[in-house]
């Protein structure tokens, strides 16, 4: 019986749960047999109930033998040559293969509290190192190694797995602080509920199971509904054997329930280590029995988990590289005030907006034995006496929280609106305190976390949920969490602030790193201001909340999309008037009636088209910002004209505010006439008339070219699509048949920017098959030839008996010799372009 629990109870049914005796459980799953042996002698001590029909003996008479006499002299020498090696302790290592009639079977070795443990597998249909599988080892690594952020490489893992796999759903778990979980990624199979982004409470992997992670690879439960199997020992005086590290490990009765709420029949873990400690877990889920090949699993948990943490760490430590370089960049502020004030916190008052903005805070203080000095919101005097005193953690330096009230209960009014805090413990009765307001927050669960009891044997234990629903909990009197990295930069500053000798940490920048970093922040600077105009002229010509908000966001994207130029164009040369008419665009249609292009069109470069484009584009911001552009009234005139030494553009302003020609030469300025004779070997005159600015560019005849076959700037226009999709297909899943995951995915990114979002990838016949039994596609693309001598041609029947359309894909083309009752359908050639798939997709289209 269920019901509500005080702390108590929790805390009881916590303990319960962390004694359950999950590494000696007395079971193991019947998808293999195990033996418990004397690792010198090699003699069995323990051996599962199933072992006697494997080995055609009573169980009696396995109990006693050697590893030699039932397995063979060949793997009972793998077995000690494993036991001899550095690493073989916490390790499951392959021993081979032992034939036993017809039939192969895999062996696995693991060593744990003084036995050998031996894990026996069938291996008939998956014969080791098949170039197959080496072919899938060496694309998962190779494809991971690709990754520059955290996110794209959790994005294209979960893509990869499921497609080696063929598992329901694989997602990508983290633990917090507080060893609750979160879903970062996910990929499933379509209809089936998304977990993405939901949390799940630490007690749904109690902490003795979250221990054995960090020794145990890989996790497999094949089929919640197996009955398990008994393991037996030699003896009554025996210990219960300790299987911690074998994949045949028996399941909890509580654990088992949970995956049946959760509606998963199989699942398989890979355990993410980083640095000793169990950052979290890809989690594998399957809505029927499912049993990975041992080949698999041994390539997951030997070659591809290892590079997969080696990647996360070198991403990990690229954050970690930034937060030096804002450190270094605060070094050179403290030096900088520390040449000349004496008193730190002298020093603290001139730097706490920029300390503030480092570490994301509204206040600090400054506690010097008796003299308190404070700067943004902090708490009351004595809230803040009571804080500083609380003891710090196991550090010895650094006390924090994100929960000031709940910590403090008796000073809650004394915080007011601030809820979390750090505080430095320094010498000499010295503390240095942050602080950060209290946020809204809301955190959304899988499932309702409140828990529920019940009674087993007189104890207290926690209770499956009964639904992963969303759930919404919302947070309140907190503030952000303090990250590692938020307490590594705090500890920095103490002493920072108390060496006044220190040296300067960086030598001066390039001359290109300048450059970029001021183009960087010039771009910053006015993108407000730019968005302030673009909205402030959609306003001016629209009458509508509607329409304001269609036109805003056209002219954002318009925006955006004269911005991709600089960036460099697809095509050999790009038109200068639609250069200058793109740049314009942003400002809508009343800017573009203020806008007036005379003179023959040119052709520049497409290598020094961003060049030209970023000159347009500094005159068309000035004119929003200041100039022309800024009033209903002004008008620009641009005049391009040919003379011997190539092109000449004229720029006059008029009808806008007088000019004035500023005091200090911005870096747009420095650009508009220093850039063009630099990078396009042209001249450039700026002329800040009262009237209106004036400019005037050349580009010699070498730095132009002839018109492109297409008169288009692609970086510039929206991708193509397939316009009046209807809904059903539109919203429906593509299925995509192939069996290269590299070209399955990039076919899917494709379709989205097509305008079909959801696609399915499966890489094997019988998949696809399964998949349109449970599921109805709206359209198929089918790779003719899979791999392993299958093809696709019964899943294009199946489709075509359910009126599905579909495409063929193939490296033999229109050369492909199909069956008479599919003769006649779209075959696209290998490899397929994006503009090859919007031609036959656009055939499928009613």
């Amino acid at each position: 019986m269920s019901d509500a629990m005080d702390d108590a109870k929790i805390r009881e049914a916590l303990a319960e749960c962390e004694r359950e005796p999950i590494h000696i459980p007395g079971i193991i799953q019947p998808i293999g047999y195990l033996l418990g042996v004397e690792p010198r002698s090699g003699e069995v001590l323990y051996a599962s109930a199933n072992c006697a029909a494997l080995f055609r003996q009573d169980d009696t008479n396995v109990m006693g033998r050697t590893v030699r006499d039932l397995l063979g002299a060949e793997i009972w020498h793998a077995c000690l040559n494993n036991l001899g090696s550095a690493d073989s302790p916490d390790r499951r290592q392959f021993a081979g293969v032992w034939q036993n009639g017809e039939a192969a079977w895999a062996v696995h070795m693991t060593h744990c509290a003084g036995r050998l443990v031996l894990e026996i597998e069938d291996a008939s249909e998956t014969p080791s190192s098949s170039p197959e599988m080496l072919l899938q080892q060496a694309q998962l690594v190779s494809q991971i190694q690709t990754c520059t952020d955290e996110q794209s490489l959790f994005r294209l893992t979960v893509r990869l797995l499921r497609h080696l796999t063929g598992f329901d759903r694989v997602m990508i778990y983290r633990f917090d602080a507080f060893a609750h979980g979160e879903v970062l990624a996910e990929e499933r199979r379509a209809g089936l509920e998304s977990f993405e982004g939901l949390h799940f409470p630490k007690w749904d992997i109690p902490k003795q199971a979250r221990d054995i992670m960090c020794r145990v690879p890989l996790r497999l439960i094949a089929n919640i509904a197996d009955d398990p199997v008994p393991i037996l020992q030699a003896t009554a005086d025996l210990p219960p054997l300790d299987i911690s590290l074998a994949q045949l490990r028996g399941v909890s009765k509580v654990h088992l329930q949970y995956l049946r709420n959760m509606g998963s029949d199989a699942t398989m873990t890979l355990s993410v280590v980083l640095d000793g400690d169990l950052w979290g877990i890809i989690s594998f889920h399957h809505m029927q029995p499912k049993v990975s090949p041992p080949e698999i699993r041994q390539m997951l948990a030997d070659a591809f988990l290892p590079v997969f943490c080696l990647k996360l760490n070198q991403i990990r430590d690229r954050t970690s590289l930034k937060l030096a370089r804002k450190i270094n960049g605060l070094q050179t502020d403290i030096q900088a005030k520390l040449d000349k004030k004496t008193e730190i916190e002298e020093v603290l008052e001139g730097l706490g907006q920029e300390l503030c903005e480092a570490l994301n805070i509204t206040g600090l203080a400054i506690i010097s034995g008796a003299r308190t000095q404070t700067y943004g919101q902090t708490p009351s005097e004595a809230a803040l006496a009571v804080l500083v005193q609380a003891p710090p953690n196991a550090t010895g330096t650094l006390y924090t929280t994100d929960a000031l009230r709940d910590a403090f209960p008796d000073h809650r009014d004394g915080f007011g609106d601030l809820g979390g805090a750090l505080v430095i413990h320094g010498p000499h009765d010295r503390r240095l305190a942050f602080f950060r307001p209290v946020i809204e927050q809301s955190v959304a669960w899988a499932g309702n976390p409140t828990k529920a009891l019940h009674q087993v044997d007189g104890n207290a234990r926690l209770e499956p949920r009964g639904s992963f629903a969303t759930y919404l909990e919302s947070i309140e009197g907190q503030s952000e969490p303090w990250s590692p990295e938020d307490q590594h930069l705090a500890q920095l500053l103490w002493p920072l602030l108390n060496a006044a000798e220190r040296q300067a940490f960086m030598n001066d920048l390039s001359r290109q790193q300048m450059l970029m970093i001021g183009e960087l922040n010039h771009r910053v600077r006015n993108i407000l201001t730019l968005i302030e105009s673009v909205s402030r002229q959609a306003r001016r010509s629209n009458s509508s909340l509607e329409s304001y908000s269609k036109a805003l966001e056209a002219r954002i994207k318009a925006l955006a999309a004269a911005h991709d130029l600089g960036a460099g164009s697809a095509l050999p040369s790009v038109s200068v008037r639609k250069i200058i008419e793109l740049e314009n665009t942003p400002y809508g249609d009343d800017a573009g009636s203020q806008l007036s292009i005379t003179g023959p069109d040119f052709y520049i470069r497409a290598d020094l088209a961003p060049t030209f484009t970023l000159a347009i584009h500094e005159l068309m911001t000035n004119a929003v910002k200041y100039g022309a552009l800024s009033t209903a009234s002004g008008r620009i005139a641009v005049a391009l004209a040919e003379t011997e030494a190539g092109m000449e553009l004229t720029w006059v302003e008029s009808g806008g505010p007088p000019v004035v020609k500023p005091d200090v030469v911005g870096f747009g300025s420095i650009l508009i006439t220093q850039a063009i004779a630099y990078e396009l070997g042209g001249s450039s005159d700026l002329d800040y008339a009262p009237s209106g600015v004036r400019a005037h560019l050349t580009i010699p005849h070498k730095m132009l070219d002839a018109k492109p076959d297409r008169d288009e700037i692609k970086a510039a226009v929206a991708d193509e699509t397939i316009t009046n999709i209807p809904a059903p297909l539109r919203n429906g899943i593509i299925l995509i048949l192939e069996d290269n995951f590299v070209i399955a995915n990039g076919i899917a990114e494709d379709l989205k920017t097509i305008g079909f979002p959801n696609s399915e990838i499966v890489a094997r016949a019988e998949e696809a098959l399964d998949y349109i039994g449970i599921e109805s596609p709206a359209l198929g693309l089918l790779d003719i030839n899979l791999g392993g001598g299958q093809t696709s041609i019964e899943v294009a029947r199946k489709l075509a008996e359910k009126q599905v359309p579909f495409v063929f894909v193939s490296g033999y083309g229109e050369l492909a010799d199909l069956p008479a009752d599919l003769d006649g359908r779209q075959v696209l050639t290998k490899p397929a372009s994006r503009e090859d798939l919007i031609k036959a997709l656009a055939k499928l289209v009613p």
